[in-house]
């Protein structure tokens, strides 16, 4: 089996995101330590193959290396940064992706061995995890298999289901249960960040979003902030502060166009709160033209 390092330079050639020809898995490259950065993470689980990353989410810290995976189990905005990296040993990470139907499928088939739990309070949304033995190796596995293209289609399902099986089974695997299977405040709080990542700019309200979890607004509040470190409109804000600086930096909009795309009818507003996450107004990440 190849060396795991070695297989993500090759399939991992730049910095930044590489996709792979495994569906929903990507190797991550970063040559250099970083300042913190805002992203939105997606339900995935990372695999650390060399070097140190930490996401702070509200005012918990989680660190992830070779020791340690992270795992996803809502969409979430986190403040991102990579500790430990060099242009000789740089940070390298598998990202796999993963859908809830995938989740219950598992759970259809495990029976009581991944039974969800509707009685455990609320919990972040994010949380780092013991690599196990299992999970390492599962990780090499998919790894070695991206250079025998012609056994991905086959083995790359099989792989994946038995690396989220494993997750499941692991310290955190009980938020992702219960929000799978339509069990307690972590399936309410589940569907309600469903809804809002498919439009953020639509205007939502606190008791809006308790009536699609079925909660009262009080109970929907705190759970909610338990699972986001957020209050729902603090979230929707960072959600949609963080697309408009994607289409600012991508090119794809001018400020005022991105702000009023993503829900503002206040540029002075927008500049303000742009400004307050990102650390600088948003005309200093509008691509730069070239000299004529």
């Amino acid at each position: 089996m190849r060396d795991p390092v070695a297989a993500c330079l090759s399939h991992g050639p730049l910095d930044g995101a590489n996709p792979t020809a495994i569906q929903g898995l990507s190797v991550y490259r970063r040559s250099a330590a970083s300042e913190p950065e805002n992203a939105v993470y997606l339900r995935s689980i990372i695999l650390v193959v060399q070097g140190r990353k930490r996401a702070q989410v509200g005012d918990d810290v989680f660190v992830y290396d070779t020791d340690n995976y992270l795992v996803t189990s809502v969409p979430l905005p986190v403040l991102s940064q990579i500790v430990e990296a060099a242009p000789e040993r740089p940070f390298l990470s598998l990202a796999i992706d993963f859908e809830l139907e995938a989740v219950r499928e598992i759970m259809t088939h495990a029976g009581d061995a991944l039974a969800p739990s509707a009685t455990e309070p609320p919990q972040r949304g994010l949380a780092a995890c013991p690599v196990t033995d299992p999970i390492r190796d599962i990780a090499a596995r998919l790894l070695d298999l991206l250079d025998r293209p012609e056994d991905v289609p086959v083995l790359a399902p099989l792989y994946r289901r038995e690396l989220l099986y494993h997750v499941l089974k692991g310290p955190r695997g009980g938020f992702l249960r219960a929000a799978a299977m339509g069990h307690g405040q972590q399936r309410a709080i589940a569907e309600v960040l469903t809804t809002i990542h498919t439009d953020c700019t639509r205007s939502f309200t606190v008791a809006g979003l308790a009536a699609v979890a079925s909660m009262s607004e009080s109970v929907f509040f705190e759970a909610f902030k338990s699972v986001t470190a957020a209050t729902p409109m603090q979230y929707i804000k960072r959600l949609r502060l963080q697309e408009a600086h994607r289409q600012i930096t991508l090119g794809l909009n001018n400020v005022s166009g991105a702000a009023y795309e993503v829900g503002y009818n206040s540029l002075s507003q927008f500049s303000r709160e742009f400004t307050r996450v990102f650390g600088a107004n948003p005309s200093a990440y509008l691509p730069r033209q070239p000299h004529p």
